[in-house]
């Protein structure tokens, strides 16, 4: 495709400049941002293998301090159990003198207390067995704990209250509870209680401290749990001693793990109920943690969390995932949804069997991470933008630069261009205006003489063809006047050729005819000589009318053959055949050629036919001479096949 030389100039720049410039760059963009991305990858994987070590650490850590507490809580439970097995061994009854105005009995047959001082804890005896006289003597007995309560109370953070249930459904608990009467039942049967039950001879034949599930706590202070443990005087079940620890206290005190990512925390106990759990995870698995009640009566029987609250019975996945990593007891894994990525371990807490799970929020780990890259790529897409300013800058800059060169170059050329056109029209030079380049002001130069040179020739001609004008018109005159002399010898020749036969037919019939007279072959005086006279005459003059008719029309031929043709008619190569060998036919047939022609063409043309004939003619007068001048002979005839 052609183009013209500042468009190529153009092009040129572009694609030596511009190109290479784009291609570098962008391979340079990609690179950074290849590069970007898999540092970034390759930190974040890196990052991710280091806190799977951290976090394992962190939770074995954690679970050890959970545990450690819970081992202090238990071991404090066990001092607790002893006190009272102690005071169970020294108690009569009747050696107790029920005369403690603080100690009364109310209408319905419960025993209750007034706090005396801070170190009082709360008496509640309920009325299941209030027909048993020793009943008001063992609750004022139990008063001498208090101090213990109040200790133990203290010596330990985690815990929330200390209390003692005994099998007749005496409650002693520490600290004071303004309305017990409120908030217990009055026929509470303690002994129907988890907080209870769990730790008599079918469930707990070792005597040992036992922890409960999470349940709700009929003295008020919401969902808690508690570590419990069996008093025995001898074989007897005197009652269950117990430390609460709320689920706002486990959460505040043993699952508030730091970690310098989002993280969150559960327990779990050995069914896989949620003993507690961080806030965070409230809307991940659907659940309100329960941390307090509303007390709209009294509790009467042991509440547990909902089932929902059963990794195990929760239909979301997270819990699922949860309740799957406990079934394989994987100490780590990965969790993933459509719009969480956690990384989640669990620990054992050998005191309770319980499980600590800690999750942690991979998305806040890789914060940083995918921060940085942002910024890096923010920085790219800036470097980028800037780029295209400067290029859109630049190429302007360099399409400018081109058409500058361009004119540079191109006056010149276009000057020289119209000198070539004057020089070909007028074959005149003049004087071109140089510029700065070498190469351009040496084509010009040389151009120049060149057109000098050319000029001096052509007015040289031009004087040598007006002296030899004259001589050549001369000449041609000549040559046209034998061309035409020429041609005039071959039309009277093909005339003779085509007027032989006639003329000769025509002096066969006179010959007839004066033969006939000079012998008197017609009586003249009989009717029937002279009819028969005329007969003759007319027929011999018919043949004579008929052979001047031919004659007549090979005239008209030839005229109309070399008449000058105006337009173009419509006409078949089958009359273009026929009306040359009107003219040629007879001068073939005398020289003894026979012409074979076969045409299958009936198709009209639109054509000058005379001059056709006349290329037809040629041929035909060709092939004659050049028959007859090699005598070429086949079958005693010379002849010529189209």
């Amino acid at each position: 495709m052609k183009s013209t030389l500042a468009n190529l100039i153009k092009k040129e720049y572009l694609k030596s400049i511009i190109v290479p410039l784009l291609l570098i760059e962008t391979m340079l963009l990609i690179a950074y941002f290849w590069s970007n991305s898999f540092v970034t990858e390759a930190t974040k994987n890196t990052l991710i293998a280091e806190t799977k070590v951290n976090i394992k650490e962190i939770s074995l850590r954690s679970a050890t301090i959970i545990n450690n507490d819970l081992k202090s809580i238990s071991r404090t439970t066990a001092l607790f159990q002893n006190q009272h097995e102690n005071f169970f061994k020294e108690y009569n009854p009747l050696r107790i003198r029920p005369k403690d105005n603080a100690y009364t009995m109310t209408d319905s047959g419960v025993i209750t207390n007034t706090q005396k001082n801070e170190q009082s804890c709360t008496l509640f005896f309920s009325n299941i067995l209030k027909n048993d006289p020793n009943r008001l003597s063992k609750a004022m007995a139990s008063e001498q704990l208090d101090y213990f309560y109040n200790a133990t109370l203290k010596s330990n953070e985690n815990i929330a209250q200390v209390y003692f249930n005994s099998f007749d459904s005496m409650n002693r608990l520490c600290p004071y509870m303004v309305d017990a009467l409120e908030q217990y039942p009055h026929d509470m049967d303690i002994p129907t209680f988890n907080f209870y039950f769990l730790a008599d001879s079918v469930h707990n034949p070792e005597r040992k401290v036992v922890w409960t599930e999470a349940y709700l706590d009929p003295a008020g202070l919401g969902w808690m749990i508690s570590a419990i443990a069996p008093v025995y005087k001898n074989d007897f079940l005197e009652g269950v001693v117990g430390i609460d620890v709320t689920i706002e206290n486990l959460i505040n005190n043993m699952l508030s793990i730091k970690l310098p990512y989002k993280s969150s925390s559960m327990l779990l106990d050995k069914d896989g109920n949620i003993l507690a759990m961080s806030k965070d995870l409230e809307p991940i698995l659907g659940l309100k943690e329960l941390t307090s009640h509303e007390y709209n009566a009294p509790v009467e029987a042991t509440i547990s969390k909902p089932k929902d609250f059963n990794i195990f019975e929760n239909n979301n996945s997270l819990s699922r995932h949860l309740s799957s990593m406990v079934e394989k007891k994987s100490d780590l894994s990965e969790f993933q949804d459509a719009h969480l990525q956690m990384l989640i371990t669990q620990n054992t807490i050998e005191e309770t069997g319980w499980k600590l799970i800690l999750l942690l929020d991979k998305n806040s780990l890789l914060a940083s991470t995918i921060a940085l890259k942002e910024k890096t790529n923010y920085i790219g897409y800036v470097a980028l933008a800037l780029m295209g300013v400067f290029y859109v800058v630049f190429i302007l800059v360099i399409l400018e630069r081109s058409r500058s060169f361009s004119k540079r170059i191109l006056t010149p050329l276009s000057s020289l261009i119209k000198a070539t056109n004057e020089l070909k029209g007028k074959m005149s030079i003049r004087k071109l205006e140089h510029s700065d380049i070498i190469e351009i002001d040496t084509l010009l130069d040389n151009f120049t003489s060149m057109g000098m040179e050319l000029q001096g020739l052509y007015e040289s001609m031009e004087r040598k063809i007006k002296d030899g004008v004259l001589e050549n018109i001369e000449t041609q005159k000549v040559m046209i006047y034998q061309s035409r002399l020429a041609q005039m010898g071959e039309m009277i020749s093909m005339i003779a050729h085509q007027w032989r036969q006639p003329l000769g037919s025509i002096s066969t019939v006179t010959a007839g005819i004066k033969l006939k007279q000079s012998l008197k072959k017609f009586d003249l005086e009989t009717v029937e000589g002279r009819a028969e006279q005329v007969e003759f005459l007319n027929t011999a003059i018919g043949k004579i009318e008929n052979y001047i008719q031919f004659l007549t029309t090979t005239i008209d031929d030839f005229r109309n053959f070399f008449k000058p043709e105006q337009n173009q008619e419509k006409t078949t190569l089958q009359l273009v055949i026929d009306g040359a060998l009107k003219l040629i036919g007879k001068s073939l047939e005398v020289n003894r050629i026979i012409l074979h022609v076969s045409n299958n063409s009936h198709k009209e043309l639109l054509t000058y036919d005379k001059k056709v004939i006349q290329v037809l003619i040629n041929i035909l007068k060709n092939a004659q001479d050049a028959i007859l001048e090699r005598k070429v002979v086949l079958s005693g005839y010379e002849h010529v096949k189209r």
